[in-house]
């Protein structure tokens, strides 16, 4: 049944047209068609992964018996071990019957079984299109397993089929492999076929995706089951393991012959590429994708490349490969999306994305809003359509653009001729003042042409710094004198026209004639006028009543008026004003000729006094022009350069010169006003105001003024500025207060200044940072803030702040201070601060702890030096040595003054202990001292030791003399040292009490350096000696014990056996016993001598 359900998905999944290619997705001529990439094992190769794998730690399993490659005893699976680990390897590599490998999992030894899940899980790299999906056991099937699959990457994990013997125990679903029809295609079934635990080994499980599904057979109308057979990942579930129900008794060997193992997992399919594409591979970033074909794209070929939008994406079939379609945008656009409702109007759904040159639609066919072309060949242009003058802005096919009344141009662009600033409502009349205008409007702007002195956008308004705007003023507006010192002024209102006349009637009127530079004569008068000579070259001046101060006459004009006779031309005539240093000549702004020219007739000039009628270039400025006019101090009208008319006379009838002066009438509006800053008053600026002066003092009305700076505590004089100070100030602008005064007096309050809290109202001062009071001219001997404590050098307490006022005194410091140091003592008590020369005390009258001396001395050097005592026999750095004499204080049997030597008798000076005693011997030592370093005594002779305790190698008798030689013989003496008794120790051979002769038998060698033994005959001589010494001693004895009275001893004594004169000599004998006593006998050559004092025993037998 399984086969047949792997067969049955096999031909649905397969291409139905015979002549379709698998791998083309174009036909011999180039129509598309669908195509498919080769169906696969898609399991094979691919490293799956299992939740548990045997081998870790190393375990024994053992196959049931019947089982492929079951044995007489266990195996061992150990993942370590290349030979025998079951990894998941083997669950997708080549699969042999012959050398069969499997994937093994831990036994039920180690918990694998319900509800502990083993999972198998195998990553396909994209979505395939699944048929099947076959899994071969190597142990017998599993009681309860299960498939599920994910569709998408990262997506959930469905259920793709259930295999259990309890399907409603384990998975709760009924046991059941078909679908009524309109039931979801998507159920997973459960079903016992593969559950039974037989066969032992080699089962096998074959699940078809499509088996059941009742659209199987329209697969490709069918998106349900399309997406039902996709998957990217499939998970195995082992879940339950089929027993013979021995595993519950426990036994080890039947636990470990229970547990999963697959020896092959193979999954049936094509790479999903929707019959877009034959093959798949690596993609740029290494990830399985589809190669797309008809203009698709996407890992699954799952959608149309963005320009490829005209109809919507569809699953290439057998019928229609359903190509992705491009774009028409008439070549204006490459971007474009699919609009369905585009597509179900017209056909076509694809919608172009910003369509260039200015075109619009869905497929960029025509102009955008407000553009034209002449034809569809050409580019669209805008239509440039002024906003405000056009009626709306699309223009027609020639770009013409139709007009709002009072508005022209092709475009609407520009006002019509009278009109200006084009707008939403169109253009306005211009509406220009006449006064201030040199003519009409700028169309655009509507900004009127203003004369010199003049603005706004009507010239309407004279200029900052001018006033009194007028129609035959050429600048349109005067400027502002305010001598020089504002420039806001304004016409004033209290003035009226003012008219300063010559007509000559009465006579000259005070006119000058006379040549330029030269004296000047009363001009020829006529009863007509005044007579005017061009031969004379003559100037004609002007009375008092024309000079002075002619300020109210500027920008008005003086007019001359002559009569000419009939015929006469215009005279050329000059007018020439000087003033301040100034001079300057201006010519005629109008003149008015004769109307009938057969009669005599008056001829006027107008000359207008201002700087636009100067007759030059550049003019002056208006200020200066004014001044000249505030001071004129001459007025000239020149003639010359005429001929005369051969008619008649020229004659100047009248001189008129239009001014202005305080009262009611005509106003004369040209009269400024000016509006004074801070520091100046008058009408015109002219004075300075209270409390200013000006800056040149006596610089008349053009200085500057500035503020007085008399801090508030005066007044100046406006013209010197000189302060006359009050409030206890001073200074030129009243800046400091007077001597005894402190404060700041520039805060300007009655009370600025104060009286000095000093001695005697001494001045002060204040400090900047803090503001406090510091008096500056103490008292000598005094300082402070107040003078309130003694200067340095003093001390006292001169204002009583700490008790009775003390006055300051000079500090008395024994004369061991610095007296150019500051600080020396305290101001207060006079206690010194300072001392040197290591003095100390409250007036450095005694030396410092650690030092000694005469701290009075007159000289440095004499004066205190320090006491260094010496560390290791003084009583500890803390003690002071004594101030005058400077002992310190030594340890137990130290001395010195500064404690560095041990007393007589001791030794060895050690910090914190002092000296050791001597302990020289009373006998040993000459004297009870010692080596203060070594501790030696000094020894007497012969006596040595550090305390002379002992006699010296070679000395004994130990006493208050010392130690006697004892002179043992070099050569007899086994050592230098002799016993207490003197006796010394005797080498062999040698005899005596220092061991300088041989002993009886014995004799000197020749050179003297031991004593040889005789030869053995000698010891018969030797015998009879013996006996002759016991006699000698026993007569010793006697003779000691007798007295002259009595006879002299037994003679038996000496008459002993007589010795023989062959051998001995008797009166050798006898000589030697009267002239020596207690000797020893001495072999000569003789015979034998006693030599020394003779034995004296104690007892005479």
């Amino acid at each position: 049944m399984a086969a047949a359900a792997l067969l049955l998905g096999l031909a649905l999944l397969a291409p139905r047209a015979a002549g379709a290619g698998m791998g083309a997705c174009y036909d011999g001529a180039g129509r598309p068609q669908r195509c498919l990439p080769v169906f696969e094992n898609a399991a094979f190769g691919r490293l799956a992964e299992a939740s548990h794998t045997c081998g870790h730690p190393p375990e024994d399993f053992c196959p049931h018996v019947g089982a492929q490659g079951a044995g007489a005893q266990c195996q061992r699976c150990d993942a370590a071990d290349p030979e025998r680990h079951h990894n998941a390897s083997y669950l997708t590599d080549f699969h042999s019957q012959d050398d069969s490998t499997w994937w093994q999992s831990p036994s039920m030894a180690f918990g694998v079984q319900y509800p502990t899940s083993v999972n198998i899980t195998l990553r396909l790299g994209k979505a395939y299109e699944i048929t099947y999906v076959r899994l071969k056991f190597h142990t017998s099937r599993p009681e309860s397993f299960a498939i599920y699959k994910r569709s998408r990457a990262g997506g959930p994990w469905e259920p793709y089929q259930y295999y259990s013997a309890s399907c409603r125990k384990t998975y709760g679903k009924a046991e059941g492999q078909y679908l009524r029809p309109g039931e979801d295609e998507r159920a997973a079934f459960c079903t016992s076929e593969f559950s039974d635990i037989s066969p032992l080994s080699g089962g096998n499980v074959a699940f078809s995706t499509l088996e059941g599904r009742p659209s199987a057979y329209n697969f490709e109308e069918s998106p349900v089951l399309q997406e039902w057979v996709t998957s990217t990942e499939l998970l195995i579930s082992l879940d339950r393991l089929n027993t013979f129900g021995d595993d519950i008794f426990k036994d080890p060997k039947v636990l470990q012959s229970y547990y999963y193992a697959v020896s092959d997992f193979s999954v049936g399919g094509r790479c999903k590429c929707n019959g877009h594409a034959s093959e798949c591979g690596p993609d740029e970033e290494g990830q399985l994708a589809c190669r797309c074909q008809h203009n698709t794209t996407g890992p699954d070929c799952e959608r149309c490349l963005p320009f490829f939008q005209d109809r919507p994406w569809a699953r290439g079939t057998a019928e229609a490969a359903n190509e992705c379609l491009p774009c028409n945008c008439s070549g204006h656009s490459e971007e474009c999306i699919f609009d369905r409702e585009l597509f179900r109007t017209s056909g076509h759904g694809g919608r172009c994305l910003h369509c260039r040159d200015h075109t619009a639609g869905p497929h960029c066919e025509r102009c955008q809003e407000n553009f034209y072309r002449w034809n569809p060949q050409m580019p669209c242009q805008p239509c440039d359509c002024h906003p405000a003058g056009s009626l709306h802005l699309q223009c027609d096919d020639s770009g013409t653009c139709k007009c709002k009344p009072t508005v022209t141009g092709w475009k609407c662009d520009r006002c019509q001729p009278g009109f200006h600033s084009l707008s939403e409502g169109g253009c306005r009349p211009c509406t220009c003042n006449s006064a201030g205008s040199l003519g009409t409007c700028d169309p655009r702007s509507g900004r009127c042409p203003c004369k010199e002195n003049v603005e706004g956008n009507l010239c309407d308004r004279c200029r900052p710094g001018t006033f009194n705007l007028q129609p035959h003023n050429p600048a349109g507006c005067s400027s502002c004198f305010c001598y020089g010192h504002s420039k806001a002024c304004a016409a004033a209102t209290q003035f009226r026209t003012h008219h300063i006349l010559a007509d000559f009637r009465q006579g000259a009127d005070g006119w000058r004639a006379g040549s330029s530079g030269g004296p000047a004569h009363p001009a020829r008068w006529s009863p007509g006028g005044l007579l005017l000579d061009p031969e004379d070259e003559e100037e004609l001046r002007a009375p008092e009543k024309f000079l002075g101060d002619q300020r109210f006459s500027y920008g008005q004009p003086l007019t001359l008026t002559f009569r000419v006779p009939p015929g006469g031309a215009p005279l050329p005539v000059q007018l020439r004003l000087e003033g301040t240093g100034l001079a300057l000549t201006l010519r005629h702004s109008s003149s008015s000729s004769p109307r009938d020219a057969g009669q005599q007739e008056e001829v006027q000039l107008r000359f207008q006094l201002q700087e636009t009628s100067e007759d030059a270039d550049p003019p002056l400025p208006p200020f200066h022009f004014q001044r000249l006019l505030a001071n004129l101090t001459a007025l000239r009208i020149r003639t010359s350069g005429w001929s005369p008319s051969p008619s008649g006379r020229v004659l100047l009838t009248e001189v008129r010169l239009t001014s202005a002066q305080p009262g009611l009438g005509p106003p004369a509006s040209w009269v400024e006003t000016c509006s004074c800053p801070s520091g100046y008053s008058g009408q015109f600026c002219e004075s300075c105001a209270p409390g200013y002066k000006r800056e040149t003092p006596l610089g008349g009305p053009y200085a500057s003024c500035v503020p007085c700076i008399c801090n508030q505590h005066g007044t100046c004089d406006p013209n010197t500025g000189i302060c006359l100070c009050g409030h206890h100030t001073e200074g030129p602008s009243c800046e400091r207060c007077l001597p005894g005064f402190y404060g700041n007096p520039f805060t300007g309050q009655a009370d600025d200044c104060q009286p000095c809290p000093c001695p005697g109202q001494s001045a002060c001062t204040t400090v900047p940072e803090s503001g406090e009071v510091v008096c500056t001219h103490c008292p000598p001997g005094q300082r402070g803030q107040r003078c309130e404590i003694c200067d340095d050098g003093f001390f006292g307490d001169p204002l009583g702040l700490s008790g009775a006022p003390q006055p300051c005194r000079p500090c008395q410091c024994s004369g061991n201070v610095d007296p150019n140091a500051v600080g020396n003592c305290d101001p207060l008590t006079g206690h010194c601060l300072r001392c040197l020369h290591n003095t100390t005390g409250a007036h450095c009258e005694r030396c410092q702890e650690g030092f000694y001396g005469d701290a009075l001395a007159s000289l440095p050097e004499d004066k205190c030096v320090p006491c260094s005592c010496n560390p290791g026999g003084s009583v500890g750095e803390q003690q002071p040595c004594d101030l005058v004499t400077g002992q310190c204080s030594c340890l137990p049997h130290v001395t010195g003054r500064d404690c560095g030597h041990c007393s007589p008798g001791f030794y060895d000076l050690q910090p914190g202990r002092g000296c050791r005693s001597c302990k020289c011997h009373p006998l040993g030592s000459q004297e009870d001292q010692c080596h203060p370093k070594t501790g030696q005594c000094p020894c007497r002779p012969g006596v040595e030791g550090q305390s002379c305790d002992r006699c010296q190698l070679g000395f004994f008798g130990f006493s208050i003399r010392g130690c006697r030689a004892c002179r043992c013989s070099p050569l007899g003496a086994a050592s230098a040292q002799c016993h207490e008794n003197s006796t010394c120790v005797c080498r062999p051979g040698f005899v005596g009490y220092k061991c300088d002769h041989c002993q009886d038998n014995f004799f000197p060698t020749a050179g003297g350096t031991y004593c040889q033994q005789c030869p053995s005959c000698y010891t018969l001589v030797k015998e009879e000696a013996a006996k002759l010494k016991a006699r000698l001693t026993l007569m010793e004895g006697w003779l000691q014990g007798s007295d002259c009275g009595r006879p002299w001893g037994p003679l038996d004594i000496l008459q002993g056996e007589a010795p023989r004169g062959d051998i001995y000599q008797g009166h050798h004998l006898l000589q030697g016993t009267g002239e020596s006593r207690g000797g020893d006998w001495e072999a000569t050559g003789g015979g034998w001598w006693v030599r020394g004092p003779l034995w004296r025993p104690s007892v005479w037998p």
